[in-house]
């Protein structure tokens, strides 16, 4: 097994802060963190959007032409100057391919821009290229999600002359519900891809161009966001959307690893958001936090009224289905509900009927607001993730973090994360529900809100969740070992 410091690449469609659409940003931002603290040498490539935020550039840029299908692009990759040692971001710059206004989708034509599969097959490309043109040879690429599918056929192609044959390419599956399922032309921009498409090749699935099936097939080691997760997709074929059989045939090389979040940028003690920091021996000042949130919120204040949260993308998968029918119990206990996201139209056009319906009980802020987002973990009593699925969550970590107890659906990383304060008395956390549907999630609050009622029990349940660890540096030593296993193993796919 090699020893020593490794060379990591990190390939990306988004990373924190510069680029964000949910979660898969702040794990490409805060594992490759983590690997460098404890001395690997790490890069993250991801593009260079329209929108690229807290971009502060080092001066000079390399750059090439990459030949994609019968194209060429200009590509430069300027760096972000530097913050910590051992990591560098470095960005793909096509104005052609990622100038525009949605990173994947199309805000004019409310759809997926057509050509995402030319697109992120030159972030899979370039990523390589950037790594011959610097004179940088990883030991691991590391692909996340299906963006990043074609990486092990490009590093396999002739046109890097072995350049990559002691290299391993690892993926992981951050939400199995988005596959990158193109049209058969698609195979012209994936070198190799036309020898796999064909019924039951590598690259086909379902009479699609599939990216993600091409990274799990290609991949020396794949594992998803949580232990739970990960059973969940090789076993229910829902949760898999189709692609358990596939995971299947690669189990050996398939395993869940918890994502972490940033413990110092969540931090309750030194968050300079909040009105008032805090610590789990201090736990009274919180209601300096509640008092303030309500107030902002229109909410009246009312200290033994339990304040309910939810920062969320609006959606399905994120249990609105069972929510909005039963928003109407949970507030009559009473309760109040204060929700930050936005997402489906249709839900969210329901949730602010419930609002103008009962406005001095639920409030809803139908944007993204980071400094929001870190009040509302810091003030609200009761959070709440009532998810279809979840394959690992950031959320509930944040929210134990800052001392509200969790009422979730017992699935992927919430599972992993969470203790039923019911079901284990002495190291409880929050509280869990089985079935996705309304009166489950309404019994599981019941729960919550009789504990809330005991006030030495309920600062029990915050003080358990508070002193969890979810930073990185664990997670960052499995992501370690699994890169180090694949390194011993010869190459698995030609």
């Amino acid at each position: 097994m090699k020893q020593g410091p490794l060379r990591i690449l990190h390939v990306s469609s988004e990373v924190a802060p510069f680029s964000k659409s949910g979660g898969l940003a702040d794990v490409s931002a805060s594992l490759p963190q983590a690997l460098a603290e404890i001395g690997h040498d790490v890069v993250v490539v991801s593009p260079k959007y329209k929108s690229l935020r807290a971009f502060s550039p080092a001066t000079g840029a390399l750059s090439t032409s990459v030949k994609l299908n019968h194209s060429s692009f200009d590509v430069s990759f300027p760096e972000q100057s530097p913050t910590q040692p051992n990591l560098r971001y470095v960005f793909v710059d096509s104005p052609e391919m990622f100038e525009r206004d949605g990173y994947y989708y199309d805000p004019q034509l409310k759809s997926d821009y057509l050509d995402n599969d030319a697109r992120f097959a030159l972030l899979s490309l370039a990523a390589l290229e950037w790594c011959r043109t610097s004179d940088w040879v990883p030991d691991i690429v590391h692909g996340h999600d299906w963006q990043t599918g074609p990486v092990p056929l490009f590093m396999r192609s002739p046109r890097f002359d072995g350049l990559f044959d002691e290299s391993r390419f690892t993926l992981t599956i951050h939400n199995m519900a988005f596959q990158g399922r193109f049209h058969a032309g698609s195979q012209v921009w994936v070198d190799h891809g036309a020898e796999h498409f064909h019924a039951g090749g590598r690259a086909e699935f379902h009479g699609t161009f599939c990216y993600l099936k091409m990274g799990i097939e290609f991949a020396d080691a794949i594992n998803t966001v949580s232990p739970t997760y990960a059973h969940e997709l090789r076993t229910i074929d829902s949760m898999g959307f189709d692609m358990g059989p596939v995971l299947q045939g690669r189990y050996k090389y398939f395993s869940g690893i918890l994502n972490g979040i940033d413990t110092i940028l969540w931090n309750p003690q030194t968050d300079d958001l909040l009105d008032r920091q805090f610590t789990a021996t201090s736990l009274a000042a919180r209601n300096v936090n509640k008092r303030a949130l309500c107030e902002s919120a229109g909410l009246p204040y009312d200290q033994s009224v339990p304040l309910i949260g939810m920062v969320t993308r609006v959606s399905e998968q994120k249990g609105f289905g069972i929510l909005i029918p039963a928003a109407g119990e949970l507030i009559s206990w009473p309760a109040q509900l204060i929700i930050l996201g936005n997402g489906d139209p249709h839900y969210e056009q329901e949730l602010k009927m419930l609002e103008s319906v009962y406005p001095k009980r639920i409030k809803v802020f139908s944007d993204h607001n980071e400094a929001l987002a870190h009040k509302i973990y810091g003030s609200v009593d009761i959070y709440l993730m009532p998810s279809h699925f979840e394959p690992c969550g950031l959320s509930q970590m944040m929210a134990l973090r800052y001392g509200a107890p969790p009422v979730a659906r017992e699935t992927g990383g919430l599972a992993d994360t969470i203790l039923d304060a019911d079901h284990d008395p002495t190291s409880g956390t929050g509280f869990l529900f089985r079935d996705y549907d309304s009166r489950s999630l309404v019994t599981a609050m019941k729960r919550a809100l009789s504990a809330f009622r005991k006030t030495e029990r309920w600062r029990k349940i915050q003080r358990h969740g508070m002193r969890q660890d979810f930073s990185w540096r664990r997670s960052a030593r499995v992501y370690e070992e699994m890169y180090r296993r694949s390194l011993s193993r010869g190459r698995l796919v030609p």
